[in-house]
């Protein structure tokens, strides 16, 4: 999960938190009264009044930010209010996702506006890799009580914050969270090992996470000690990982979903092959099915024994299935609420782009 990505992307018309001053509020009315004037002024220039509702939208945004809640709940959690007006639990030690939730409101708001481009009220939608509940929350929210989110998350450690996500967010009988790895048939009810840094628990996987894992959590939080095993020979700090070992279980999603689904999002850090494996009946009864699929060529590296795996699935998915894939853009994105530049690969494209989100649809 490429959080951390939009702080280098960051656009003037975001929301953002605001600070109480009562000593600055007479200079605020005053600005405020010269933007609206502003913006008033702007758009009744313009004669396209389609134009002239999304200009004065952004200017509006930009000169009135929308104020977002964080409250401290106990303990590490913090209850933060989304861009969306949802709200999530995230712990305080996480620095990847949590940071780009509580900072932001928002983590990859080009790919957040895709996903919103799918769905309607009633739709069904799996996410695979649900983390902390980001993308659950918002398909909930889009689906609403008619529809349905299968949130599928392996980690132990971070399901809680999904669960009690769905609560606060009013949405737990909409999302169906379930704590388990998503695998192919051959895994399916298998124990497995899953490795994870909490302070960048977006990159939790099922290959490893060095000798050193631990298996608790608290012994892998920074602290005076086991910080210096970030500590390269200069004794500079590196994003090496202080990794925590536990134990999850495997479940392919076709075991778990009923119903076709509209959109499937994937975020298995390497597991993508796994994931499809184990999804194909589901793919295939899904005439509608739009993925949006995380995918890292590094993962097809030489001697790397999940290459058949990867053929397979790009196989099933180009191939069998029909679908054609493309690269969603976060270059040059316009910020929050504008359409990314998404732009069509072939498949010999697919192993050269950068690590990217992906759009795969159906020739239609």
């Amino acid at each position: 999960m490429k959080s951390l990505f939009f702080s280098r992307h960051r656009n003037a018309s975001g929301p953002r938190m605001a600070v109480d001053s009562g000593s600055a509020s007479a200079s605020i009315d005053e600005f405020s009264l010269k933007s609206s004037t502003l913006a008033s002024d702007i758009t009744g220039r313009i004669s396209s009044s389609s134009l002239a509702s999304d200009i004065s939208s952004r200017i509006s945004n930009w000169m009135h930010p929308k104020t977002r809640r964080i409250v401290r709940l106990g303990g590490d959690e913090l209850l933060v209010e989304t861009v969306y007006g949802y709200h999530m639990v995230i712990p305080g030690w996480n620095l990847d996702v949590g940071v780009g939730i509580a900072r932001d409101g928002v983590i990859e708001p080009w790919t957040n506006q895709v996903l919103i481009s799918l769905l309607s009220p009633g739709d069904h939608v799996v996410n695979v890799g649900a983390n902390f509940g980001f993308y659950s929350l918002l398909a909930a929210q889009r689906v609403g009580s008619s529809g349905r989110v299968y949130a599928i998350e392996a980690n132990p450690e971070v399901f809680p914050y999904l669960v009690k996500g769905t609560f606060w967010s009013g949405f737990p009988n909409i999302v169906q969270a379930y704590n388990c790895a998503a695998v192919s048939p051959d895994k399916h009810k298998q124990p497995l090992e899953f490795f994870s840094d909490p302070q960048f628990i977006g990159g939790g996987n099922l290959f490893g996470g060095g000798d050193q894992a631990r298996t608790e959590l608290k012994d892998c939080l920074w602290n005076s000690t086991n910080i210096r095993e970030t500590l390269d020979d200069n004794r500079k700090f590196t994003c090496r990982g202080v990794f925590t070992k536990v134990m999850t279980e495997g479940r392919t999603v076709d075991s778990l979903v009923t119903d076709p689904i509209k959109a499937m999002l994937i975020d298995a850090e390497g597991s993508e092959s796994f994931v499809i494996g184990g999804a194909k009946e589901t793919i295939r009864k899904s005439p509608n099915l739009s993925i949006i699929l995380e995918w890292d060529p590094v993962s097809y590296r030489a001697n790397d024994y999940r290459r058949p795996y990867i053929d397979d699935m790009w196989n099933f998915l180009l191939e069998e299935q029909g679908f054609k894939a493309s690269r969603i853009c976060p270059e040059n994105y316009r910020g929050i609420g504008s359409y990314p530049e998404v732009i069509p690969l072939d498949k010999a494209s697919l192993f050269n782009v950068p690590h990217s989100d992906l759009l795969l649809q159906r020739n239609r």
